[in-house]
């Protein structure tokens, strides 16, 4: 007993055991802090503030205009542009195209509110969007290599975008919030304040605010700058957003950066993506130089500190490590999780033997002469025997050629499938020309009889036009009739003036 209990306590973790984390993301904990703010893994990674803005405000234009094509609702665009700029403060512009992050959210929001569309759609979509605009001629998408690549790519975006975010993908958007609190202030029927505030907010999808702010805040910081842009009053004496737990300072920040959006220049897309593939290079050969220097001095001391250097901090919480700072286990674990080392070769051999014993047997009596045999073979003597040698070759077999033996099985069992295969297929083939041939002799039928219709159209075709020349076999009969008719009176008149004239000489 007291053996059983050593072996259920856990066993202590390695030094090269991962430690991982959770992601701490929920409604509450949405919005981060000025330092997650300030320092962003692209920065970090040396892209300048400048262009990750304007990465990031082209990734949210071009999921606006998918989803436009797509027929999305303004919900599931608005979804998706959140998720973008949530996903983009815990991991890099550099490392991870903007593209295959706006086609995977694409794909995300229109799951999360119930307006999926196919990976196919979504590609289809943002390939039309880069030919227009790069003015090239628009092509469809051949479903070649390169297809099947961005959709793998376009997959695997969004399960990264799952797992950088916790899979906490629910956002409270201020759609509804507006036209609350418009109802609250008695502006409801000002349909131009509504939808000028509707479209501020739109807009500010394209900024960081609603990782900043609360939705409640924003929906506050909309109406306010639609107030005074329509230069219409609202109350003072208090101020109407501190009733929804808005502050002065919050909303004219908001305001700020949404009014920054309009009189920032129009960027070169094209420079901003041989800038990220410049950085890339420089990251892939920089990561290639650390991965050298860490195989050629690797202790167990010093893998912890490695793996730190390494690792990445999510931007909500929790360790994250990046890709690349898996160290491969040793040979000794491998073996050691295929075959554990606790178990006695004699113990693993008396289960075999039990297995052959009752294959074998049929008679209680043999059984038990066998029981006999098998204990003398368990017994330990310095005299060498044959059973003790097989015993050792099975010992010695190792995984592979177990799994050699597996395989050969399986070959076996294939071929076995495929010679099934082939004879259907040669039975198939054969019914497949009896049919043909069959076939064939119908079609000669077929043309032989239409040969013989086409004869007799003929002939009817002759006949027609010989009726219409000469008429028909009646007309012709009865002017024969009135010929001889004619010709029999006048051989009456005739014979009858000559009677009169004998009859007169």
């Amino acid at each position: 007993m007291g053996t059983k209990e050593e072996k259920k306590e856990p066993t202590p973790l390695k030094n090269n055991v991962k430690p991982y984390g959770k992601v701490l993301l929920t409604l509450k904990n949405q919005l981060l802090p000025e330092e997650k703010l300030a320092n962003t893994p692209s920065q970090n990674d040396g892209l300048s503030m400048d262009a990750e803005t304007d990465l990031r405000i082209h990734g949210c234009e071009q999921i606006q205009t998918a989803g436009i094509l797509l027929k999305l609702p303004q919900v599931a665009m608005a979804t998706g542009q959140v998720l973008l700029q949530r996903f983009y403060y815990s991991k890099s512009l550099v490392r991870h195209p903007v593209e295959h992050t706006a086609m995977a959210c694409v794909c995300l929001a229109s799951k999360i509110e119930e307006a999926p569309r196919r990976v196919r759609d979504v590609v289809n979509v943002f390939t039309h969007i880069r030919q227009v605009n790069s003015g090239n001629p628009i092509h469809p998408v051949v479903l070649d290599e390169n297809y099947i690549h961005l959709k793998n790519m376009v997959i695997k975006a969004e399960r990264r975008v799952l797992k950088e975010l916790g899979f906490c993908v629910h956002i409270k958007h201020p759609h509804k919030i507006i036209v609350m609190y418009l109802q609250v202030l008695g502006f409801q029927n000002n349909q131009k304040l509504m939808q000028y505030s509707w479209n501020y907010m739109n807009d500010s999808l394209r900024t960081d605010v609603f990782v900043r702010y609360q939705p409640e805040t924003v929906a506050c910081a909309c109406i306010y700058l639609t107030s005074r842009k329509l230069k219409i009053p609202l109350p003072k004496s208090p101020h109407w957003y501190t009733i929804f737990g808005a502050s002065e300072p919050e909303i004219r920040d908001i305001c700020i950066r949404i009014l920054k959006l309009y009189n920032r220049p129009k960027s070169n897309i094209e420079d901003l993506e041989q800038q990220v593939e410049k950085l890339c290079e420089k990251y892939k050969s920089n990561l290639r130089a650390k991965t050298k220097g860490a195989s050629g001095a690797v202790s167990p001391n010093n893998n912890s500190q490695e793996h730190q250097k390494t690792s990445a901090h999510n931007a909500w919480g929790g360790f994250i490590s990046r890709s690349g700072s898996h160290m491969p286990p040793p040979v000794n674990d491998k073996r050691s999780r295929s075959r554990s080392e606790t178990r006695s070769p004699d113990r693993r051999h008396h289960k075999k033997s039990s297995k052959k014993h009752r294959s074998r047997t049929r008679s209680p009596k043999n059984h038990k002469k066998d029981r006999k045999r098998k204990s003398y073979s368990r017994s330990r003597s310095n005299t060498p025997h044959k059973q003790r040698k097989t015993r050792d070759r099975k010992r010695s077999r190792s995984h592979s050629n177990e799994r050699e033996g597996k395989n050969d099985r399986y070959i076996d069992r294939y071929e076995d499938k495929y010679d099934r295969e082939r004879k259907y297929k040669d039975d198939r083939d054969g019914k497949h020309k009896e049919d043909r041939e069959r076939y064939d002799e119908r079609k000669e039928r077929n043309s032989k009889k239409y040969e013989r219709d086409e004869k007799y159209r003929e002939r009817e075709d002759n006949y027609k036009e010989r009726e219409e020349k000469y008429g028909t076999r009646e007309e012709r009969y009865s002017a024969k009739a009135e010929k001889r008719s004619k010709k029999a009176k006048h051989r009456d008149r005739s014979e009858s003036r000559s009677k009169d004239k004998r009859r007169r000489s």
